[in-house]
This record gives structure tokens, sequence and C-alpha cells, in this order.
């Protein structure tokens, strides 16, 4: 597959110094006025609670100084404003690491105002580490490589825990078979000898001799990619039936476990034979551990809080709801927690900025309800979830959430979860733009609701461990979620890995698209992005109604570049869809009265593919396919440019002879202005898409996209600037 474009425009993006922003959030400008005073309090590792807080080190007679956490300065300005101070207050972290006792949370009592923010950040150019997790100390030699740490009676024996940090980095929960370091997608693995009844979501046949016969196996747990391949579960097992090879299960998968599924179990002392595996007894308290150097322990620490901070809205009395407000964190290190490492929930005009995140559980940052939050200029990274999730809006109002993503850098998320996006965009009039996305195991960024903005978004190498997926996606499932708008986006190398039936070779790249508007998405707007080396199309429209896909550039698509896939017309969603229309009684979109019957509904109406740019050099590939039904009075697909391999192209949908398919598929009102020649870029070996002034894209009316606005941008709110490229 081609790939020389999108690597080099890659290059070309992370370089850009600096571009003007339309739109920014105004409130990360808000300055105080000269009236205003503001106060400072310093916390610092060498700190004490007892101090003041007022200085930002020790003084000559040690007896004044930082304090020494966050929870401490943040009740000291809560002092404050109970004896009525209107003042602007500033924590400031001095560098170090700060092992946490509890989550740092923030409520409606630590509101500041537009012009008064309350902020948390990092002092000067320092590093403040804010770790949910304690050190594991007094390893003594166990037996060979592995080591033993007693920990009963301490504060991190109490209770199991998910997660080993050794210098930092993640460990391996031992397993078998044992993780590959040379394959860490496809390797490690065993698979599904055959399904039992049917197909049951909680028992499975594995192959004879392939499962030791553990002499402890009461915490062991399976880890399985069930069903059609599109993500894992984690499972405790409950029996293994050795007479008839059955895995039994104490939960259900997510689909019904069939022949071919990948697993592999964890949790299994007797499996810890490996360079960075760890096993933790829960009775005994015992904590064992094969160090990743091959020498003793170093650094080694576990996660002893689910989040490290935690702004959350109050209900009192019942009835009134306290919502904190103008809040900022800036310019922070989270590391090391078993859930979401930064929530808001319920807050408004409070942004998480310039932050560093890694060794989460669960997500990075997550921003669910109130309004006008945002996460921007983060580095987000080595997270069991999804890096960002925003969630808020009224979708039967339609009033929006207005919360953002912008600047960020989300990279390696999804560890525990594989159905987690880079990026994860929920409700009502949210905007995710100007992020780099990348090394996801499934969607780069995904969107669900109404009029949520995506644009100017670098997005690329995702959908690593999983098929059926997109680089860009929407799994809609309600014809009343419209309004979205995906433009300006740079998407390339869509990946996949997985197979058609268990008799196939697991395959990479496999069944992933560029920009993919699933399961009935509609009224979506797809307009001025890039979508370069995709693996079955750069766009897939799957049973939805008056998308606009609009002046974009499809380079290298794969297979297919444009597909139309229909869903049945008896398909029981139908119904629950025309339910749908009805209660949410919307005025904004008046198409939603055109849907009149099922059958009708089907067929796929109002979709348009006008002004675009398709270019593709593999003769085998077909311009479009599509599948099912597809209503070609009101499909409107024009005005494009096609350069296919230097053939006319082909559209099997026609039933013609491959030399004949264009011009009946022309004959069929589609594409009738559109023409087949070289769209001349300026120099597409070399990656670079724009488009000579001789081009006959011009003439076509195309109009030109704005390259050096997409990806990131260098900003005093970047976590790091430049950004390496570490995609793989």
């Amino acid at each position: 597959m081609h790939d020389t474009p999108s690597r080099t425009f890659l290059l070309i993006l992370l370089n850009v110094i600096s571009i003007t922003i339309f739109g920014q959030i105004e409130f990360l400008a808000v300055q105080a006025t000269a009236a205003e005073k503001e106060i400072y309090f310093y916390v610092s590792p060498d700190g004490k609670d007892r101090w003041s807080g007022t200085i930002p080190a020790r003084n000559p007679s040690g007896n004044d100084g930082p304090f020494a956490t966050l929870q401490r300065a943040r009740d000291a300005v809560r002092e404050l404003r109970g004896r009525g101070s209107n003042n602007r207050f500033s924590v400031l972290l001095r560098g170090g690491t700060y092992r946490m006792d509890e989550t740092l949370t923030l409520g409606p009592e630590d509101s500041g105002t537009p012009s008064n923010p309350f902020t948390i950040r990092a002092y000067e150019k320092e590093r403040p580490v804010l770790s949910g997790s304690r050190p594991v100390e007094g390893f003594t030699a166990y037996k060979g490589n592995i080591y033993q740490a007693e920990l009963k009676g301490s504060s991190i024996g109490s209770s199991g825990y998910r997660q080993l940090f050794s210098e930092g980095k993640r460990q391996i929960l031992a397993r078998f078979p044992d993780f590959d370091p040379r394959d860490p997608v496809g390797g490690g693995f065993l698979y599904v000898e055959d399904s039992v009844g049917g197909g049951s979501k909680a028992k499975f046949n594995y192959r004879k001799g392939s499962v030791p016969d553990w002499t402890n196996s009461n915490n062991v747990e399976l880890v399985i990619f069930s069903g059609p391949n599109y993500w894992n579960d984690t499972l405790p097992v409950s029996a293994f039936d050795r007479n008839r090879h059955i895995v039994e299960l104490a939960a259900d998968a997510s689909y019904p476990i069939v022949t071919g599924n990948r697993f592999f179990f964890q949790n299994i002392l007797e499996e810890l034979d490996s360079p960075g595996e760890w096993y933790f007894d829960p009775r005994a308290k015992a904590l064992y551990f094969w160090p990743p150097n091959g020498k003793s322990p170093k650094d080694v620490s576990v996660p002893v809080l689910k989040s490290i901070v935690e702004i959350k809205g109050k209900t009192y009395m019942g009835k009134y709801k306290g919502v904190p407000a103008h809040i900022r964190v800036e310019g922070l290190t989270f590391n090391g927690c078993e859930g979401t490492a930064v929530i808001l929930r319920e807050a408004r005009e409070t942004i998480i900025a310039g932050c560093s995140i890694s060794n989460a559980g669960g997500h990075g940052i997550e921003i669910d309800g109130g309004s006008n939050n945002a996460s921007v200029g983060n580095d987000i990274f080595e997270v069991g979830g999804s890096g960002i999730l925003l969630s808020g809006g009224d979708r039967k109002t339609l009033a929006p959430g207005a919360h953002r993503a912008e600047n960020n850098h989300v990279h390696h998320v999804g560890v525990f979860s594989k159905t987690s996006s880079g990026i994860d965009c929920r409700g009502v009039g949210n905007v995710v733009s100007h992020n780099l996305v990348h090394t996801t195991p499934r969607i780069g960024i995904s969107f669900d609701g109404n009029d949520h903005v995506i644009e100017y978004n670098l997005v690329h190498h995702v959908n690593r461990e999983t098929q059926d997926s997109g680089i860009i996606y929407s799994c809609a499932r309600d014809w009343t979620k419209r309004g979205n708008i995906v433009r300006f986006n740079y998407v390339h190398d869509s990946g996949g890995y997985g197979r058609d039936d268990a008799r196939e070779a697991w395959r990479r790249p496999f069944r992933t698209w560029g920009i993919y508007l699933d399961d009935w998405t509609s009224g979506t707007e797809v307009y001025g992005n890039v979508i370069a080396n995709t693996n079955n199309a750069g766009i897939l429209i799957h049973g939805g109604r008056d998308n606009h896909i609009v002046n974009n550039i499809i380079v290298e698509g794969g297979k297919w570049q444009m597909v139309y896939s229909s869903i049945p017309h008896d398909d029981p969603e139908i119904r629950k869809m025309f339910s749908k229309i009805k209660e949410m009684a919307y005025t904004k979109y008046p198409l939603l009265s055109a849907i009149t019957d099922a059958r009708q509904a089907a067929a796929m109406s109002g979709n348009e593919f006008t002004g675009n740019i398709v270019y593709y050099r593999n003769k085998a590939s077909s311009l479009y396919e599509i599948f099912g039904d597809l209503d070609l009075r009101t499909t409107v697909s024009d005005n494009n440019i096609i350069y296919s391999a230097g053939t006319t192209p082909r559209i099997p949908y026609v039933r013609e002879a491959a030399d004949r398919q264009w011009k009946a598929w022309k004959e069929k009102g589609m594409d009738r202005n559109s023409v087949v020649a070289d769209p001349l870029f300026s120099a597409y070996n070399e990656g670079d898409l724009r488009l000579l002034p001789q081009s006959p894209a011009h003439e076509m009316g195309f109009h030109s996209l704005p390259y050096d606005k997409i990806g990131l941008y260098e900003d005093r709110h970047r976590a790091s600037w430049p950004v390496p490229d570490v995609y793989r």
C-alpha cells in the first residue's frame, strides 16, 4: 500500500510553528483587572501542611514555607473565601512527585469567576507529578528471578489492584500464553476450538492439551476478543471442565464466543515465568514480581487511588444543584491510578490544560455533563480506556454542551479496553479540534449525538487490534442524531487486524475505513477532509440518510473508495428509530419528516457525494461499491474528479463488464459531470497533496484545503513542543 503522502504530510503538519485559530476558547486568556489582588499558595514535596503555604520555599529559620498537599492548599483558599474574600487564587506546585493519599476533590465552593478563576498550576517551568500510586518496598528473593514483597498490614495490601509499575512503566499481569513483544497485537494468544451450545457467551471449547492444569485457578481471568472481533472482554473464570475441555466464565462476554476467537488467561501465579510479569495474592497479601531488567526490583509502585482529581457538582437538599465553575488545572503531570485520572462532572467553564497524563487504568480525562469545559494541549498516553471522553448537551432540547478537546496529543490508549477511542465525543454541540491521535486499538475519534464539530485533526495508524471500524467513526442507530460536521481533518492508515472466519489467516491491515458513518448515521456533513491509505474504503455510509460528502480528497482508498451499504428494512432497530422521531419532535431537522416507511427508509435516501477528488493506483480497486438498496432518485453523485490507475472507473453495482461500468453508471444519472483525470497534485510521491495551478479541480470548483491549520499547534498550553513522531 502506498504510504508516502501520509507519512510526509505527518512530518509537515507536526512542524507547523504557529497558526491562527478561529474561535479559540476565550476563557484561556482571562486576565485579572488591575484592581484585583492575586493570592498565591505554594505546595512542595518538601513542604509541611502546618506552614502558611504563602512562600515558595522554606525560610532560613525553617519555621515556614509551602504546604505539603494540594488538599491543604485547597482548604486554605476555602478558609479565605469563607471570610468573604473575592480575590483571585492560584495554587502553585513545585517540581517533584506527590504521592497522594486521597483524590483531590473540588466542588462548587472552589469556583472562581470569569475574571478570577481558581487556578492550580505548575510553579514556573518545574514539573510536579501527581501520583495515585504508592511505592512497594521490602522485596526479598523468592524463587529464581522472582521477588516477593509481604504487604500484609500495609496500606497497599488491603485490597487488590490491576496494575503495577516499575520505573514508570506498566508491567504485565502474569499470563498464559506469555505476552509477545515481537508482535504485541497478534502474538501471545490461544484460539477457541469450538463454541458451546450454538454460541454461548459464557462457555467454549479449547484445544486438548493447550491449557495447563494449574494447581490454583481460583483467581484466573480470561481476556477474549469474542464474536466479531470488535473488542475484548476481561472476565473471571468460574470453572474448567478438563474432561470436555471447556472453559466456563462467571459472566457473559459481549458477543457469542465462536470458533477462532482469540484469548489468553491472566492473574495466575504459576504463569509468572517471564521478565516484567507480576502477581498479587489477595489472601496472603503478597506481591510477586520478575523485574524486567533481570536485576532486583527498582522503583516499583501500585495504584491506590481510583482517580487523581475530581471536579464535581453537588446536590443540596435534594433540589439545589451546585456547579463548580471557572477552575483551571495547568501544566501538571498525572500518573498512576486505577480509574480515570481527571474527572469533570457537571462543571462549567473549567479547563485542564498543558498536562501530561499516563498510566491510568481508565480514561485520561472524562468531561461529563455541565457546559463549556475543555481539555486543551494535553499529552495523554498509556491509559486503559479512551484518551478523552466528552459528554454534554441535552438531546431533547438540543442545548449544546460546548465542551472542547483541542490541541491534545493522544496515543497508545486502550491498554485494557480495546473498544476505546482516542477521543470519544457524545451528546450535543461539542468540538474536537486540532488534535493528534494515533496508535489506538480501535477508533481514532468517535462521535455520537447531534451538532458536534470534528475539525482540523490529524489521525493515523489506528484500529491496530480490531476490525470493522473507522479512523473517524459514528454509530448512531438513530435518525434523529444529526447536524454533525466532520471537516478539514487529515486521516490516514486505517489499520485493522482480523479475518473473515476461522479458516483464514489473521491479516493486517484488515477491514477498516477512513470516515465510517455506521448504522444509520444521518445528516452528517463531511467536508474538506484528506483520507489516505485506508484498507476497505475512504468513506462508508452504512444505512444512513442525508449525508453530504463534499470537497474531500480520497487517496488510495483500498478495495473501494466510496461505499454505500444499506440495512434491511426488517431490521428490529427500524421500529425503535421511527418512535424516536416522534419522541424528539425536532423542528431543526426538516428532512426527518421525509422518513415515512421502513422500506423507503432502508433504501438510503438523500446522500450526496459531490466535488471530491478520488485518486487510486490499484487497477483492481473499484470507485464505488453498493450493497443493498440505494435510492438513486435522491442520491446525488457528481462533479467529482477521479483518477483510477489510468483506466475507466469500476462500479460493480451496475452489473456490466468492467470497461462499461462507468458509462452505465452515468446512464443511471450519476456522475454525469464528473471527469476522469489526474488531479495534478504538487508532488504526490513526496506526499504533497496540494493542487498545481493547472489542476482540473480548480475549474470544477474544488476549494483548496487548509493544510497548515491541521493538527497540533504551538501554544503556551501545549504540554510538549515540538511533538515527536512516536506512533509505532
